[in-house]
């Protein structure tokens, strides 16, 4: 039998969330189910999205119910793509399935980072059966119909990112005829229901992450009274503005804690960890409980209200940007997650800086 594939592919994607259901007895959802996979690597946590890909969960967890995947391995790792497993075991047989199920792609769930998909044949759009694979970096590509039909989202890492990124970083080989295959296994030694109690914290982040598509709410009339709408949200957050200051091209800066580290200059490799809202208190992204960013602060690597507003800073500082659309995503945004012309609030730690 032939593993299942997919093609690479890597542009920018978002991961539309649907809303929190009342929960079933026992800590099921109608909307949701989670489920923790323990590798050899450590525990990745996943939300199960029951409302936008039904089939596809079932499924998943038809074959989590039975032990399918345990001793399974992840056989295929792309460091700049994805990890993809739950069909090989260590000697890289191939398991006996159930049969395929109908290929949900057009759910609105995107090919993002942290998100899970099902892998299918090439050619065959209805082919996945117990292979999946979890996104390491946005993937738009694979959002888009090549064969008559995409990749199907069902879920989203909550918890356990570290973990993914420890598994795209092994070194692999090809093996048996297969491909990215890692030298040392990589194995799942099992998956298991697990208690949306326990994860209480990151479904919270889950829920706030919801991408905004109320482009008036994120865009007023003028910039003027975009930066007026940051600023009453950070005063409700309970921080005082009057130390801030604009700069150039409407950026607006506030330093809320001074740092005593190096100081970070255009062209630096930086490390912080962000948090990021619209002005209407959405979030839309943070890196908090993640792994920290690390990029170079110049233009290309970053948009440019950080490249204006991140130097200056020490390391263990900590700074909130409000920046202009012009100065971040501009008139077209960056869909879905980003609406066109979105006045955006950061709040950045910066951990620290390497040289140019």
């Amino acid at each position: 039998m032939k593993s299942l594939v997919l093609t690479v592919g890597c542009v920018l994607a978002a991961l539309a969330i649907a809303p929190v259901a009342l929960a079933r007895p026992g800590g099921a959802s109608e909307t949701y189910a989670y489920v923790r996979m323990t590798t050899s690597l450590g525990d990745i946590y996943i939300e199960l999205n029951r409302s936008k890909a039904p089939i596809t969960v079932e499924n998943f967890l038809r074959y989590t119910d039975k032990g399918f995947y345990d001793g399974t391995i992840f056989h295929r790792v792309i460091g700049n793509f994805m990890i993809q497993g739950g069909g090989f075991t260590k000697e890289l047989a191939q398991k006996q399935t159930d049969p395929a199920i109908k290929n949900e792609w057009r759910n609105g769930l995107r090919n993002r980072r942290g998100s899970i998909s099902m892998a299918r044949l090439g050619g065959q759009a209805d082919s996945a059966t117990s292979q999946f694979f979890i996104n390491v970096q946005d993937n738009a590509s694979l959002d888009t119909a090549r064969d008559g039909a995409a990749y199907a989202v069902f879920g989203q890492v909550i918890k356990g990112m570290d973990v993914v990124d420890k598994i795209k970083a092994v070194k692999t080989t090809a093996r048996a005829g297969h491909q990215d295959v890692p030298e040392e296994p990589v194995v799942i030694v099992s998956v298991k229901r697990a208690d949306p109690a326990e994860l209480a914290v990151e479904i919270k982040v889950a829920r706030e992450s919801e991408p905004a598509t109320e482009t008036p709410a994120n865009a007023p009339a003028t910039p003027e009274s975009a930066r007026a709408d940051a600023l009453k949200l950070l005063q409700g957050k309970g921080i005082d503005t009057s130390a801030g200051r604009a700069l150039d091209g409407g950026l607006w800066v506030l330093d809320s804690k001074p740092g005593e580290g190096a100081e970070a200059a255009v062209g630096d490799q930086i490390t912080v960890h962000y948090t990021g809202w619209f002005t209407n208190g959405r979030l839309f992204d943070s890196s908090v409980g993640k792994t920290p960013l690390t990029r170079r602060l110049a233009a290309g690597s970053l948009i440019k209200g950080w490249v204006s507003g991140v130097p200056g800073m020490k390391a263990g500082g900590k700074r909130y940007l409000v920046i202009p659309p012009d100065m971040a995503y501009g008139p077209t945004g960056s869909p879905p997650t980003i609406p066109p012309n979105s006045t955006l609030i950061f709040e950045i730690e910066l951990i620290g800086v390497a040289g140019k």
